[in-house]
Protein backbone atom coordinates (compact mmCIF):
# COMPACT_ATOMS: atom_id res chain seq x y z
CA UNK A 1 0.00 0.00 0.00
CA UNK A 2 2.76 2.45 0.83
CA UNK A 3 4.57 1.56 -2.78
CA UNK A 4 1.49 2.14 -4.29
CA UNK A 5 0.63 5.46 -2.21
CA UNK A 6 4.42 6.57 -3.20
CA UNK A 7 3.74 6.00 -7.23
CA UNK A 8 0.73 8.47 -6.96
CA UNK A 9 2.16 11.04 -5.33
CA UNK A 10 4.81 11.00 -7.74
CA UNK A 11 2.17 10.82 -10.71
CA UNK A 12 0.22 13.49 -9.79
CA UNK A 13 3.29 15.67 -8.86
CA UNK A 14 4.71 14.59 -12.62
CA UNK A 15 1.17 15.86 -13.95
CA UNK A 16 1.00 18.90 -12.00
CA UNK A 17 0.40 21.52 -14.68
CA UNK A 18 -2.64 19.30 -16.14
CA UNK A 19 -3.81 18.80 -12.77
CA UNK A 20 -3.44 22.21 -11.41
CA UNK A 21 -6.91 23.45 -13.44
CA UNK A 22 -8.92 20.03 -12.04
CA UNK A 23 -7.42 21.16 -8.55
CA UNK A 24 -8.46 24.61 -8.57
CA UNK A 25 -12.28 23.70 -9.55
CA UNK A 26 -12.57 21.03 -7.53
CA UNK A 27 -11.37 23.76 -4.40
CA UNK A 28 -13.63 26.19 -5.90
CA UNK A 29 -16.37 23.93 -5.86
CA UNK A 30 -15.79 22.47 -2.36
CA UNK A 31 -15.44 25.96 -1.22
CA UNK A 32 -19.26 27.60 -2.69
CA UNK A 33 -20.73 24.15 -1.12
CA UNK A 34 -19.30 25.61 2.31
CA UNK A 35 -20.39 28.74 1.60
CA UNK A 36 -24.25 27.77 0.65
CA UNK A 37 -23.54 25.58 4.07
CA UNK A 38 -22.49 28.22 6.00
CA UNK A 39 -25.14 30.80 4.97
CA UNK A 40 -27.70 27.80 5.68
CA UNK A 41 -26.65 27.42 9.03
CA UNK A 42 -26.16 31.37 10.12
CA UNK A 43 -29.66 31.89 8.68
CA UNK A 44 -31.01 28.88 10.69
CA UNK A 45 -29.53 30.48 13.81
CA UNK A 46 -30.56 34.30 13.47
CA UNK A 47 -33.90 32.93 12.35
CA UNK A 48 -34.30 30.62 15.81
CA UNK A 49 -32.74 33.83 17.95
CA UNK A 50 -35.34 36.02 16.23
CA UNK A 51 -38.29 33.49 16.96
CA UNK A 52 -37.32 33.35 20.52
CA UNK A 53 -37.09 36.86 21.19
CA UNK A 54 -40.47 37.99 19.76
CA UNK A 55 -42.77 35.33 19.65
CA UNK A 56 -41.65 31.45 21.48
CA UNK A 57 -39.42 30.55 24.25
CA UNK A 58 -38.18 26.98 23.77
CA UNK A 59 -41.34 25.74 24.92
CA UNK A 60 -44.59 27.78 25.00
CA UNK A 61 -48.27 26.86 26.73
CA UNK A 62 -50.68 29.12 25.69
CA UNK A 63 -54.73 28.62 25.05
CA UNK A 64 -57.44 29.48 23.06
CA UNK A 65 -61.05 31.06 24.79
CA UNK A 66 -64.03 30.65 23.10
CA UNK A 67 -67.11 32.58 25.11
CA UNK A 68 -69.05 31.04 22.28
CA UNK A 69 -68.67 29.19 19.37
CA UNK A 70 -68.43 32.22 17.33
CA UNK A 71 -65.46 33.83 18.99
CA UNK A 72 -62.00 32.72 19.90
CA UNK A 73 -59.31 34.64 21.60
CA UNK A 74 -55.13 33.50 22.03
CA UNK A 75 -55.08 33.62 25.71
CA UNK A 76 -55.13 31.43 29.27
CA UNK A 77 -58.14 32.95 31.25
CA UNK A 78 -56.62 31.26 34.69
CA UNK A 79 -53.03 31.28 34.15
CA UNK A 80 -52.62 31.22 37.71
CA UNK A 81 -53.31 27.57 37.89
CA UNK A 82 -51.71 26.38 34.59
CA UNK A 83 -48.40 28.30 36.12
CA UNK A 84 -48.73 25.69 39.08
CA UNK A 85 -48.63 22.67 36.69
CA UNK A 86 -45.74 24.47 34.52
CA UNK A 87 -43.22 25.77 36.85
CA UNK A 88 -42.30 22.11 38.51
CA UNK A 89 -41.26 21.11 35.29
CA UNK A 90 -38.63 24.20 34.17
CA UNK A 91 -35.36 23.10 33.96
CA UNK A 92 -32.80 24.05 36.00
CA UNK A 93 -31.23 27.43 33.62
CA UNK A 94 -34.40 27.79 32.18
CA UNK A 95 -36.86 30.60 33.30
CA UNK A 96 -40.73 30.99 32.60
CA UNK A 97 -41.61 34.05 31.43
CA UNK A 98 -45.07 35.45 30.58
CA UNK A 99 -46.03 36.58 27.62
CA UNK A 100 -49.58 37.87 25.72
CA UNK A 101 -50.30 37.58 21.98
CA UNK A 102 -53.17 38.73 20.04
CA UNK A 103 -54.17 40.76 16.59
CA UNK A 104 -54.77 44.52 16.03
CA UNK A 105 -54.52 47.36 13.15
CA UNK A 106 -51.90 50.26 14.35
CA UNK A 107 -53.58 53.37 12.62
CA UNK A 108 -52.02 57.21 12.91
CA UNK A 109 -53.68 59.73 10.80
CA UNK A 110 -55.29 57.89 7.48
CA UNK A 111 -52.44 55.48 7.82
CA UNK A 112 -53.33 51.81 8.74
CA UNK A 113 -51.21 48.39 9.41
CA UNK A 114 -52.31 45.18 10.45
CA UNK A 115 -49.95 43.35 12.37
CA UNK A 116 -49.72 40.53 15.08
CA UNK A 117 -48.98 41.92 18.82
CA UNK A 118 -46.49 40.57 20.97
CA UNK A 119 -46.87 41.74 24.65
CA UNK A 120 -44.22 41.64 27.10
CA UNK A 121 -43.89 41.46 31.16
CA UNK A 122 -41.40 44.50 31.06
CA UNK A 123 -40.11 43.88 34.60
CA UNK A 124 -40.07 40.23 34.45
CA UNK A 125 -38.39 39.97 31.20
CA UNK A 126 -35.32 41.34 32.93
CA UNK A 127 -31.48 41.03 31.28
CA UNK A 128 -34.39 39.29 28.17
CA UNK A 129 -35.55 42.90 27.03
CA UNK A 130 -31.93 43.65 25.94
CA UNK A 131 -32.22 40.56 22.83
CA UNK A 132 -34.48 43.27 21.59
CA UNK A 133 -32.67 45.84 19.13
CA UNK A 134 -33.88 48.73 19.50
CA UNK A 135 -33.69 51.77 16.89
CA UNK A 136 -34.79 54.81 19.14
CA UNK A 137 -36.25 54.68 23.05
CA UNK A 138 -36.00 52.03 25.26
CA UNK A 139 -38.52 49.01 26.13
CA UNK A 140 -38.71 49.47 29.51
CA UNK A 141 -40.75 52.80 29.12
CA UNK A 142 -43.38 49.87 27.93
CA UNK A 143 -44.15 50.06 31.91
CA UNK A 144 -46.00 52.71 31.52
CA UNK A 145 -49.89 52.86 30.67
CA UNK A 146 -50.92 52.49 27.31
CA UNK A 147 -47.97 52.52 25.35
CA UNK A 148 -46.27 50.66 22.42
CA UNK A 149 -43.04 49.82 20.54
CA UNK A 150 -43.02 49.38 17.05
CA UNK A 151 -40.45 47.71 14.73
CA UNK A 152 -39.33 50.18 11.93
CA UNK A 153 -40.83 48.73 9.23
CA UNK A 154 -44.51 49.19 11.09
CA UNK A 155 -43.36 52.86 12.21
CA UNK A 156 -42.30 53.72 8.52
CA UNK A 157 -45.61 52.59 6.88
CA UNK A 158 -47.86 54.76 9.56
CA UNK A 159 -45.49 57.73 9.13
CA UNK A 160 -45.17 57.93 12.92
CA UNK A 161 -41.36 58.91 15.44
CA UNK A 162 -40.51 58.62 18.76
CA UNK A 163 -43.56 60.44 21.13
CA UNK A 164 -46.11 60.39 18.50
CA UNK A 165 -49.56 59.33 19.06
CA UNK A 166 -51.44 56.07 17.47
CA UNK A 167 -54.21 54.09 18.05
CA UNK A 168 -54.75 50.26 18.21
CA UNK A 169 -58.01 48.63 16.94
CA UNK A 170 -59.02 45.15 17.68
CA UNK A 171 -61.64 42.85 18.55
CA UNK A 172 -62.18 42.10 22.09
CA UNK A 173 -62.95 38.60 23.84
CA UNK A 174 -66.53 38.60 23.67
CA UNK A 175 -67.01 40.19 20.01
CA UNK A 176 -66.89 43.62 20.05
CA UNK A 177 -64.87 46.32 18.83
CA UNK A 178 -62.22 48.42 21.16
CA UNK A 179 -59.48 51.29 19.96
CA UNK A 180 -56.95 52.24 22.94
CA UNK A 181 -54.66 55.35 21.62
CA UNK A 182 -51.50 54.86 22.44
CA UNK A 183 -48.37 56.46 22.46
CA UNK A 184 -44.87 55.06 20.74
CA UNK A 185 -42.46 55.47 23.25
CA UNK A 186 -39.74 53.31 20.85
CA UNK A 187 -38.83 51.50 17.81
CA UNK A 188 -37.19 48.04 17.25
CA UNK A 189 -34.44 47.96 14.41
CA UNK A 190 -35.52 44.94 11.57
CA UNK A 191 -36.17 41.86 12.50
CA UNK A 192 -36.62 39.98 8.97
CA UNK A 193 -39.99 39.33 8.00
CA UNK A 194 -41.10 39.05 11.52
CA UNK A 195 -40.94 42.96 11.62
CA UNK A 196 -43.98 43.22 9.42
CA UNK A 197 -45.66 40.48 10.65
CA UNK A 198 -45.29 40.93 14.80
CA UNK A 199 -44.48 44.42 14.66
CA UNK A 200 -46.47 45.89 17.46
CA UNK A 201 -44.80 45.49 21.25
CA UNK A 202 -47.10 46.45 24.22
CA UNK A 203 -47.55 45.60 28.15
CA UNK A 204 -49.08 42.88 29.27
CA UNK A 205 -51.37 45.45 30.88
CA UNK A 206 -52.05 47.12 28.03
CA UNK A 207 -52.39 44.01 26.22
CA UNK A 208 -55.54 42.92 28.38
CA UNK A 209 -57.06 46.66 28.16
CA UNK A 210 -57.05 46.08 24.62
CA UNK A 211 -58.80 42.82 24.47
CA UNK A 212 -61.04 42.89 27.57
CA UNK A 213 -58.87 40.25 29.38
CA UNK A 214 -59.76 39.92 32.67
CA UNK A 215 -56.78 40.37 35.33
CA UNK A 216 -55.12 36.82 35.84
CA UNK A 217 -55.27 35.95 32.10
CA UNK A 218 -52.50 35.15 30.33
CA UNK A 219 -51.29 35.17 26.18
CA UNK A 220 -48.93 32.37 27.13
CA UNK A 221 -46.12 30.98 29.53
CA UNK A 222 -42.85 30.39 27.75
CA UNK A 223 -40.01 28.14 28.72
CA UNK A 224 -36.92 30.45 27.64
CA UNK A 225 -33.14 28.92 28.01
CA UNK A 226 -29.97 30.22 27.94
CA UNK A 227 -27.59 29.43 24.84
CA UNK A 228 -28.34 28.75 20.72
CA UNK A 229 -29.19 25.51 21.49
CA UNK A 230 -31.69 25.99 24.62
CA UNK A 231 -29.17 25.11 26.87
CA UNK A 232 -29.46 21.11 25.31
CA UNK A 233 -33.49 21.11 26.52
CA UNK A 234 -35.75 18.29 24.54
CA UNK A 235 -38.23 20.22 23.91
CA UNK A 236 -40.21 17.71 22.23
CA UNK A 237 -39.67 14.90 25.73
CA UNK A 238 -40.74 18.25 27.88
CA UNK A 239 -43.48 19.13 25.86
CA UNK A 240 -45.06 15.35 26.04
CA UNK A 241 -44.19 16.03 30.00
CA UNK A 242 -46.40 19.08 29.86
CA UNK A 243 -49.48 18.06 28.43
CA UNK A 244 -49.66 15.23 30.24
CA UNK A 245 -49.67 16.65 33.52
CA UNK A 246 -52.14 19.54 31.82
CA UNK A 247 -54.64 16.52 31.04
CA UNK A 248 -53.96 15.42 34.90
CA UNK A 249 -54.78 18.53 36.18
CA UNK A 250 -58.22 18.73 34.22
CA UNK A 251 -57.37 20.88 31.84
CA UNK A 252 -58.16 19.95 28.31
CA UNK A 253 -55.26 19.98 25.79
CA UNK A 254 -55.37 20.55 22.19
CA UNK A 255 -52.98 17.42 20.21
CA UNK A 256 -49.46 18.66 19.06
CA UNK A 257 -49.10 20.48 15.82
CA UNK A 258 -46.58 21.76 13.71
CA UNK A 259 -48.50 25.06 13.68
CA UNK A 260 -48.22 28.75 14.59
CA UNK A 261 -50.89 30.08 16.82
CA UNK A 262 -52.06 32.73 14.52
CA UNK A 263 -52.33 29.54 11.89
CA UNK A 264 -54.67 27.85 14.40
CA UNK A 265 -57.38 30.14 14.69
CA UNK A 266 -59.59 30.10 11.87
CA UNK A 267 -59.84 25.79 12.48
CA UNK A 268 -60.49 26.36 15.84
CA UNK A 269 -63.37 29.10 15.47
CA UNK A 270 -64.80 26.61 13.29
CA UNK A 271 -65.48 23.41 15.43
CA UNK A 272 -67.97 23.95 18.10
CA UNK A 273 -66.99 24.42 20.78
CA UNK A 274 -67.02 26.89 24.36
CA UNK A 275 -64.81 27.70 26.85
CA UNK A 276 -60.75 26.76 27.23
CA UNK A 277 -58.29 25.15 25.14
CA UNK A 278 -54.66 24.51 26.69
CA UNK A 279 -51.95 24.44 23.50
CA UNK A 280 -48.35 23.12 24.11
CA UNK A 281 -45.77 24.44 21.39
CA UNK A 282 -42.12 24.17 20.60
CA UNK A 283 -40.40 27.34 18.98
CA UNK A 284 -40.27 25.10 15.85
CA UNK A 285 -44.29 24.93 15.79
CA UNK A 286 -44.38 28.72 16.02
CA UNK A 287 -41.85 29.64 13.39
CA UNK A 288 -43.38 26.51 10.67
CA UNK A 289 -44.27 29.33 8.41
CA UNK A 290 -41.44 30.57 8.25
CA UNK A 291 -39.96 26.55 7.27
CA UNK A 292 -40.05 27.72 3.59
CA UNK A 293 -36.66 29.74 3.88
CA UNK A 294 -34.89 27.21 5.61
CA UNK A 295 -36.53 24.50 2.87
CA UNK A 296 -35.22 26.99 0.21
CA UNK A 297 -31.49 27.11 1.63
CA UNK A 298 -31.63 23.01 2.57
CA UNK A 299 -32.99 22.49 -1.35
CA UNK A 300 -30.00 25.09 -2.37
CA UNK A 301 -27.31 23.12 -0.47
CA UNK A 302 -28.30 19.80 -2.01
CA UNK A 303 -27.83 21.11 -5.67
CA UNK A 304 -24.61 22.55 -4.72
CA UNK A 305 -23.75 19.69 -3.38
CA UNK A 306 -24.67 17.91 -6.28
CA UNK A 307 -23.29 20.28 -8.60
CA UNK A 308 -19.92 19.76 -6.94
CA UNK A 309 -20.41 15.98 -7.02
CA UNK A 310 -20.68 16.35 -10.76
CA UNK A 311 -17.78 19.06 -11.62
CA UNK A 312 -15.16 16.31 -9.45
CA UNK A 313 -16.69 13.07 -10.78
CA UNK A 314 -17.06 14.80 -14.18
CA UNK A 315 -13.21 16.29 -14.35
CA UNK A 316 -11.67 13.39 -12.75
CA UNK A 317 -13.06 10.99 -15.19
CA UNK A 318 -11.73 13.08 -18.38
CA UNK A 319 -8.49 13.95 -16.83
CA UNK A 320 -7.57 10.01 -15.40
CA UNK A 321 -9.14 8.62 -18.83
CA UNK A 322 -6.96 10.85 -20.81
CA UNK A 323 -3.97 9.43 -17.97
CA UNK A 324 -4.81 5.69 -18.89
CA UNK A 325 -4.00 6.85 -22.91
CA UNK A 326 -0.71 8.58 -21.98
CA UNK A 327 0.79 6.15 -19.48
CA UNK A 328 0.20 3.31 -21.49
CA UNK A 329 3.61 2.38 -21.98
CA UNK A 330 4.17 2.99 -17.50
CA UNK A 331 0.95 0.70 -17.22
CA UNK A 332 2.51 -2.18 -19.27
CA UNK A 333 6.32 -1.81 -18.06
CA UNK A 334 4.23 -1.93 -14.34
CA UNK A 335 2.37 -5.30 -15.44
CA UNK A 336 5.67 -6.98 -16.94
CA UNK A 337 7.39 -6.53 -14.07
CA UNK A 338 4.72 -7.97 -11.54
CA UNK A 339 2.37 -5.59 -10.68
CA UNK A 340 -1.22 -7.08 -10.30
CA UNK A 341 -4.27 -5.76 -11.94
CA UNK A 342 -5.57 -4.76 -8.56
CA UNK A 343 -2.86 -3.09 -7.67
CA UNK A 344 -3.04 -1.01 -10.68
CA UNK A 345 -6.37 -0.38 -9.86
CA UNK A 346 -5.45 0.75 -6.23
CA UNK A 347 -2.62 3.35 -7.75
CA UNK A 348 -5.67 5.36 -10.16
CA UNK A 349 -7.84 5.48 -7.65
CA UNK A 350 -5.14 6.52 -4.86
CA UNK A 351 -4.35 9.10 -7.04
CA UNK A 352 -7.95 10.34 -7.46
CA UNK A 353 -8.57 10.02 -3.86
CA UNK A 354 -5.96 12.23 -3.05
CA UNK A 355 -6.33 14.98 -5.39
CA UNK A 356 -9.87 14.88 -4.54
CA UNK A 357 -9.40 15.00 -0.94
CA UNK A 358 -6.15 17.73 -0.80
CA UNK A 359 -8.18 20.21 -3.57
CA UNK A 360 -11.32 19.92 -1.31
CA UNK A 361 -9.56 20.39 2.26
CA UNK A 362 -7.60 23.05 0.50
CA UNK A 363 -10.79 24.78 -1.06
CA UNK A 364 -12.82 24.52 2.18
CA UNK A 365 -10.61 25.61 4.82
CA UNK A 366 -10.10 28.68 2.43
CA UNK A 367 -13.71 29.54 2.35
CA UNK A 368 -13.85 29.00 6.10
CA UNK A 369 -11.48 31.74 6.54
CA UNK A 370 -13.27 33.93 4.36
CA UNK A 371 -16.72 33.43 5.44
CA UNK A 372 -15.54 34.14 9.09
CA UNK A 373 -13.86 37.51 7.36
CA UNK A 374 -17.08 38.41 5.92
CA UNK A 375 -18.94 37.21 9.01
CA UNK A 376 -21.89 40.43 9.45
CA UNK A 377 -19.43 42.74 7.52
CA UNK A 378 -21.81 42.53 4.16
CA UNK A 379 -24.82 45.17 4.15
CA UNK A 380 -27.74 43.13 2.54
CA UNK A 381 -30.25 44.82 0.77
CA UNK A 382 -34.02 44.95 2.18
CA UNK A 383 -35.52 42.94 0.55
CA UNK A 384 -32.99 40.30 1.11
CA UNK A 385 -32.65 40.86 4.81
CA UNK A 386 -36.23 40.09 5.79
CA UNK A 387 -36.00 36.79 4.45
CA UNK A 388 -32.21 36.33 6.62
CA UNK A 389 -33.65 37.93 9.61
CA UNK A 390 -30.56 40.18 9.35
CA UNK A 391 -29.05 43.27 7.97
CA UNK A 392 -26.03 41.85 7.37
CA UNK A 393 -24.72 38.22 5.73
CA UNK A 394 -25.22 35.84 8.40
CA UNK A 395 -22.51 33.28 7.98
CA UNK A 396 -21.84 30.08 10.41
CA UNK A 397 -18.85 28.07 9.47
CA UNK A 398 -17.96 25.32 11.03
CA UNK A 399 -15.78 22.36 11.20
CA UNK A 400 -18.69 20.16 9.87
CA UNK A 401 -18.89 21.97 6.80
CA UNK A 402 -15.08 20.83 5.97
CA UNK A 403 -15.41 17.60 7.00
CA UNK A 404 -18.96 17.30 4.54
CA UNK A 405 -17.12 19.28 1.48
CA UNK A 406 -13.99 17.41 2.13
CA UNK A 407 -15.77 13.54 1.99
CA UNK A 408 -18.65 14.23 -0.61
CA UNK A 409 -15.05 15.47 -3.16
CA UNK A 410 -13.14 12.33 -2.17
CA UNK A 411 -16.13 10.13 -2.60
CA UNK A 412 -17.01 11.18 -6.00
CA UNK A 413 -13.30 11.10 -6.63
CA UNK A 414 -13.31 7.40 -5.93
CA UNK A 415 -16.31 6.55 -8.00
CA UNK A 416 -14.64 8.89 -10.47
CA UNK A 417 -11.68 6.75 -10.63
CA UNK A 418 -12.96 3.62 -10.78
CA UNK A 419 -13.71 3.44 -14.56
CA UNK A 420 -10.28 4.28 -15.68
CA UNK A 421 -8.90 2.45 -13.10
CA UNK A 422 -10.22 -0.86 -14.33
CA UNK A 423 -9.65 -0.23 -17.82
CA UNK A 424 -5.38 0.47 -17.06
CA UNK A 425 -6.11 -2.71 -15.28
CA UNK A 426 -7.23 -4.45 -18.21
CA UNK A 427 -4.10 -3.79 -20.50
CA UNK A 428 -1.97 -6.72 -20.63
CA UNK A 429 1.79 -6.12 -20.61
CA UNK A 430 2.22 -6.99 -24.14
CA UNK A 431 -1.01 -5.31 -25.78
CA UNK A 432 0.54 -2.17 -23.46
CA UNK A 433 3.84 -2.06 -25.14
CA UNK A 434 2.92 -3.22 -28.84
CA UNK A 435 0.63 -0.16 -28.57
CA UNK A 436 3.55 2.06 -28.28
Amino acid sequence: MRGLLGIALRNLFLRREQGMLLFAVIAAASGVLVGVMSLSAGVAATQKDVVTTFLSGELNVGGFFKVHPDSISPVVGDAARVRTVVEPLVPDGCLLRERGRGQATAGAGRHRVRSYVVALDVEGEGAALRRFKVKDGALETLARPRTVALSTQLAGRLHVRLGDMATLFTQTVGGQRNALDVEVVAITERAGLLGESAGILVSNATLRELDGYRPGSAGVLQVACAGADGGGLDVDGLAGQLRDSLRQAGFTVLPPAREAYGDKLSPLLREGWAGQRVDVTTWEDESAFLGFISAGLAALTVLVGAITLAVVMMGLFVSLSVAVRERTREVGTLRAVGMHRRSVVGMFMLEGMLLGAVSSGLGALVATGVCVLLRDAISLPEALSGFLFSDTLPLAPGPGHVVAAVILATVGATLASIIPAARASSLSPRSAMDSL
